[in-house]
């Protein structure tokens, strides 16, 4: 029975819960995540190496042992019949990239729906963003990159955020995030993406804070008219308005003891962030044609995957509720950042789906010399996307594969799921174009890095004020070197908002670059004897402090407002 140790490298150190690598040290490191098996059980096992050293790591049919990062002292080597004893072998090269070479394997090996023959070269900057490996027409792997610093202790908000599905280092940080802030009365801000499961996250918070068993009640305010939502949210007195024929009991009143989820925040009518903003200062609530004030007990938890920032810019929302709002906030990947978890999700959705068409027979482990109902180069297609729609399009389009294959024995991708799966155009007008297969590659494959950008205009760092450039196509966060969010912060005076759309990256992934790459700093990071003495010594002159502390204009302005130096 094979054992943990893997020939090869001198260590491999499965990942799980308080599991360091060997050096003990938190830098990336390469981890193999199994994104489909055919034992669906297996999904999300994966096995940490250290590429490190130049010898090279072998991959069969029994080594090396893959364990869920729950537990990784239960684990078991890939183990199918259809997979060769002789390995593939893995080595590491000096620019952090990946070799693989076949040898004497009979294991087939497709990437990117191309089959390699002899060997193939993965740089550093595709193991960042996550390579998918078909092995055997049978099972395919996650070459990435993890953490190996634990963001979620034992113990942590699991049992409380159970719909929240995945082990990636991005997911780990928002659980760690949830079990800090849930016992707490802050109002909690959650950002990210359409699809990314911000519900989800607000519900998760509500079940671990100490309101669990008062009411959780969500509203979207992008579906209420502006004219009604101060009265839907406080709540109207009869005879308030025309058409107020009876007491109108308000969504403040609904969540008295528990929490009140605000979707769509950023649409807030002006009237409506006025009343808001006197809630959360005072903790009472006036309802509509009444002139009494009533004390309400309501945590506010606020979602948004609009600009807050730049909508205080243009006066279209208030500064003063942005900064109650976002007494906390929260930041959740998108898919494309948490390519690891897609397996895990694509599971946990396809059981759900079959269960409700009475097909569930469809994911039992086949006998061993028949096909996975599920073909491992449909897996391996869906995780190579991007999901600009996030969770939320991926439940879409297996749905999309249950219910278009119901009753066959094997799936395939239908007409509906091509056209779902249709890259959808970026803000700055990226044309769309479906998912196709790479190019036949030679015998001898090796997958280059992606061309560089396109050099900017001379006069791009002279431009007053400075703008995003415009058509800049939307990239993987992953791709963004150190330097050049450096050069783009600069160029952009340090604002975050026209950053982002300059590197075509998220303003999630922007925070999360400026975390991961030392040197960097926002105004919240920002002491406040530091500030005090940059406005003394600049006279308060606010554009030259941010110059001086390489911080947003705008956001220092609120934290000086915040010391009263303002």
């Amino acid at each position: 029975m094979p054992t943990g140790r893997t020939t090869g490298f001198h260590r491999t150190t499965l990942v799980g819960r308080g599991t360091a690598t060997a050096s003990g040290d938190d830098t990336p490191a390469l981890a193999l995540t199994i994104l489909y098996h055919p034992v669906l059980d297996r999904v999300g096992d994966r096995v940490l190496v250290d590429g490190s050293s130049g010898r090279p790591f072998a991959l069969s049919r029994t080594e090396p042992v893959f364990a869920p990062p729950a537990t990784p002292g239960d684990g078991a080597p890939l183990g199918d019949e259809h997979l060769s004893r002789k390995p593939i072998h893995f080595t590491g090269t000096p620019d952090g990239g990946l070799r693989i070479d076949i040898g004497d394997s009979s294991t087939a090996l497709n990437l990117r729906g191309q089959r390699v023959l002899g060997s193939a070269t993965l740089s550093a900057k595709e193991l960042a963003r996550g390579v998918v490996l078909e092995l055997g027409h049978r099972i395919v792997l996650l070459a990435h990159h993890v953490s190996t610093t634990e963001h979620v202790p034992d113990g942590g908000a699991n049992d409380d955020a159970r719909e929240l599905v995945g082990a990636s280092d991005g997911l780990r940080r928002v659980l760690w995030d949830i079990r800090s802030v849930a016992d707490l009365a802050l109002p909690v801000l959650l950002r990210g993406e359409t699809g990314s499961g911000k519900e989800l996250v607000a519900r998760a918070i509500h079940r671990a804070s100490l309101r669990r068993d008062k009411p959780f009640i969500p509203v979207n305010l992008g579906a209420i008219s502006p004219s009604l939502a101060v009265a839907e949210l406080f709540g109207a007195e009869r005879g308030a308005f025309t058409s107020s024929v009876r007491r109108q009991i308000g969504y403040f009143e609904q969540a008295h003891g528990g929490t009140l989820f605000l979707d769509e925040i950023g649409e807030a009518p002006v009237e409506l962030q006025v009343a808001l903003l006197r809630t959360l200062e005072t903790g009472e609530i006036q309802t509509v044609g009444s002139t009494q004030l009533k004390k309400t007990d309501v945590r506010v938890v606020a979602a948004t995957d609009a600009d807050l920032e730049g909508k205080v810019a243009t006066g279209s929302f208030r500064a003063p509720l942005l900064n109650r709002l976002a007494a906390y906030e929260i930041w959740i990947p998108p898919l494309r950042d948490r390519r690891d978890d897609i397996g895990r999700l694509l599971v946990r959705f396809l059981r759900e789906e079959l269960a409700e068409i009475g097909e569930s027979h469809r994911l039992a482990s086949p006998a061993s010399d028949a096909k996975p109902w599920l073909p491992a180069s449909l897996v391996a297609r869906l995780v190579d996307y991007d999901w600009p729609g996030n969770v939320r399009q991926l439940r879409n389009v297996v749905r999309q594969i249950v219910v278009g294959n119901r009753g066959r024995n094997r799936a395939e991708i239908t007409a509906a799921v091509e056209r779902l799966l249709v890259r959808q155009p970026s803000r700055e007008s990226e044309k769309p174009r479906p998912i196709e297969p790479a190019p036949p590659e030679p015998p001898h494959v090796h997958v280059s890095d992606p061309p560089p950008a396109a050099a900017k205009a001379p006069n791009d760092d002279l431009a007053p004020p400075p703008l995003p450039p415009r058509n800049v196509a939307r990239r993987r966060p992953a791709d963004v070197t150190e330097a050049e969010l450096r050069e783009a912060l600069r160029i952009c005076r340090w604002d975050l908002a026209a950053t982002a759309e300059r590197l075509g990256i998220s303003r999630a992934s922007l925070y999360l670059l400026i975390e991961r790459f030392p040197g960097f700093r926002t105004a919240g990071d920002l002491t406040e004897q530091e500030i005090a003495q940059c406005h003394r010594e600049l006279g308060g002159d606010l554009a030259r402090m941010a110059e001086r502390l390489e911080v947003s204009e705008r956001a220092l302005l609120r934290r000086v407002r915040e010391l009263g130096l303002a």
